[in-house]
């Protein structure tokens, strides 16, 4: 493994020893048990019982491994001590085990839910320590990884080259349709503001939404997300006033665009399963 540890999967680190009560302000402390007493060596896991706020226990390091479980990610991963780096690694890796990306998943009560079996500080979804000791709750978790870079509930996933592709290839298309849809309204002076135009999403009429008949409100779904991917920033006032008029004037035409829009982009990305 590289020395690298990717920003989520420090704070997952971090968080995790945050929880466990090792978190030393600025870094977790590698060198101590439970009951806070300092380990002098670091070659090997201390497998030393420390008694202490009527528990007993052997864990040890940031992320308070029990000799077993370190005896076994160690033999896993080949680590041959206990130092910071290989606590990391062996910490990463019971993270996997448990179906959780470190350097992807964000940081929430479900995600957290599935490793309270490994760290008995962590909240299971009831809340509890899936062991009956003291518990950290989801919210101190979530505002701690906070403060270490990002929102624990909403840190993203960096898209894969096929998604962004398909991201580029939905927001061209976008431009043309959009450009289409101008067209057939017949709205003059607002073409031409590049692939970034900030023309607003028109004020559509109401539609039907309840009931077997479906299609105004997939037109109206399809056509929002459209123009949201262009920008909003530029002569908006006007550019809302200018189409919202068209579109009150020429209700007709509106059908017409969204039924031309509806049929080009299901043909080019397929009919939704579901409306979202």
């Amino acid at each position: 493994m590289s020395d690298v540890v990717s920003p989520n999967a420090r704070r997952w680190l971090d968080t995790i020893s945050f929880a466990e009560g090792t978190w030393g302000g600025a870094a977790p402390r590698y060198d101590i048990t439970f009951g806070y007493k300092p380990i002098k060596d670091l070659s090997r896991h201390p497998s030393q019982v420390v008694h202490g706020g009527g528990y007993s226990s052997a864990a040890a390091g940031a992320y308070q491994f029990m000799p077993g479980t370190w005896a076994g990610i160690a033999k896993q991963q080949g680590l041959k001590d206990f130092g910071p780096r290989s606590q990391d690694i062996a910490a990463l890796a019971l993270l996997r085990q448990k179906g959780i990306d470190p350097d992807r998943d964000p940081i929430t009560r479900e995600n957290v839910a599935k490793v309270a079996g490994t760290w008995a500080s962590l909240p299971t979804l009831q809340g509890e320590s899936a062991y009956g000791q003291p518990v950290k709750t989801f919210e101190a978790l979530r505002q701690f990884a906070e403060k270490r870079g990002a929102s624990a509930a909403t840190a993203g996933t960096p898209k894969a080259p096929a998604q962004q592709a398909a991201a580029d290839k939905t927001s061209g298309l976008g431009q043309i349709l959009l450009n289409k849809f101008i067209d057939m309204l017949g709205v003059s002076g607002i073409r031409g503001l590049g692939p970034r135009s900030s023309l607003p999403t028109p004020a559509l009429p109401d539609y039907e939404e309840t009931g077997a008949e479906t299609s105004n409100f997939e037109k109206d779904l399809l056509l929002s997300s459209y123009l949201s991917n262009l920008d909003r920033d530029r002569n908006q006032q006007s550019l809302q006033e200018q189409t919202g008029e068209v579109l009150r004037s020429n209700a007709a035409a509106v059908e017409a665009a969204k039924a031309q829009l509806l049929t080009e982009a299901l043909s080019a990305f397929g009919k939704p399963s579901s409306p979202i």
